[in-house]
């Protein structure tokens, strides 16, 4: 057996296992990722606005953010296509898309 041939052996169990992890154990990941996201969003001016740091589970998340559309939330992706950081995530988007709707003209989506 090669040298290669056994370093992917390795590499693949260990990603497996990995996997298996999150696999048997998906709320626990779930609200691993969660806390992260929220944790990560935080120090945006969304997150500002909406209390992030004192969120701790999913139902203070549905509490203090409501759902909206994109005009409801028209301010913020303006702020960001303006080129000002850390507004609805960390940092300045790379791209922004351009969408022609027909409900409300142009929509610009980070």
């Amino acid at each position: 057996m090669s040298l290669k041939t056994i370093a992917a052996k390795i590499f693949a169990h260990r990603i497996a296992k990995r996997t298996n992890k999150w696999v048997n154990n998906p709320i626990e990941t779930q609200e691993k990722v969660f806390k992260s996201l929220i944790a990560k969003g935080a120090e945006t001016k969304f997150g500002k606005d909406h209390n992030f740091k004192t969120i701790k589970k999913h139902s203070d998340f549905i509490a203090q953010v409501p759902v909206r559309d994109y005009e409801e939330l028209r301010s913020y992706v303006n702020l960001a296509v303006e080129g000002q950081e850390n507004i609805l995530w960390p940092g300045k988007p790379l791209y922004f898309a351009k969408t022609s709707g027909t409900t409300s003209g142009a929509k610009y989506i980070p």
